[in-house]
């Protein structure tokens, strides 16, 4: 009988007090989360934290047309150009529309770079981007532009020549258009593919 009650004394006393310092732990938590001040953004802090958010949904609306559009023509690559042609003329005018459109969708798609790249995308305050360390220059957003503008120039350059080239393979015969306008269009979609490599941290990060 003694034995039990001494027990369940025990018991009960190593619970009251070994619950002291938890509750006292909680205590304090709860006298610190009182006690600490509630952080208040300027008006500045305001400002840069809403322009923070347009920017970043500008960003993600780019990035989701830029995607729109490239998967648009790796889809058209991949159903097939000009099944249906069956005559150097059905061939010339398909290969034609065909190009055009790709092309289309080329010039929508640098254009969405260029507007990732713009200097109105860096948002207000943001701090220039740091030295890298190695002999190569950090570029502005206007450098950038203008290395991108340039790159566009000369691949079209070459892509004219090029496709010419593959011209002048049929010496003049009929097949020669449709050949050039097939030579274009690879060339296009490849470009599309090396864009979307060279720009993937504009376009998918």
């Amino acid at each position: 009988m003694f034995i039990r009650f001494s027990r369940r004394f025990a018991i009960t006393v190593c619970l009251v007090s070994c619950s002291l310092p938890q509750s006292r732990a909680q205590q304090t938590v709860d006298q610190t989360a009182i006690s600490a001040p509630k952080k208040v953004l300027t008006s500045e802090q305001r400002v840069y934290q809403q322009q923070g958010r347009e920017w970043m949904q500008g960003h993600r609306t780019l990035q989701a047309k830029a995607k729109e559009i490239f998967e648009a023509e790796m889809a058209a690559e991949k159903a097939g150009d000009c099944p249906d042609a069956n005559t150097t003329y059905d061939f010339n005018v398909c290969f034609g529309n065909v190009l055009a459109a790709a092309d289309e969708r080329l010039k929508s798609f640098e254009q969405v770079i260029r507007d990732l790249q713009a200097p109105s995308r860096r948002m207000a305050g943001a701090p220039e981007p740091p030295a890298n360390g190695l002999s190569s220059p950090v570029l502005t957003p206007e450098q950038l532009s203008t290395e991108f503008n340039s790159v566009e120039q000369l691949w079209r350059q070459y892509r004219t020549a090029a496709c010419s080239a593959a011209f002048h393979q049929f010496g003049g015969g009929t097949g020669g258009p449709s050949f050039e306008a097939q030579c274009e269009l690879k060339l296009t979609r490849d470009h599309m593919r090396e864009l979307d490599m060279i720009y993937g941290g504009d376009l998918h990060l």
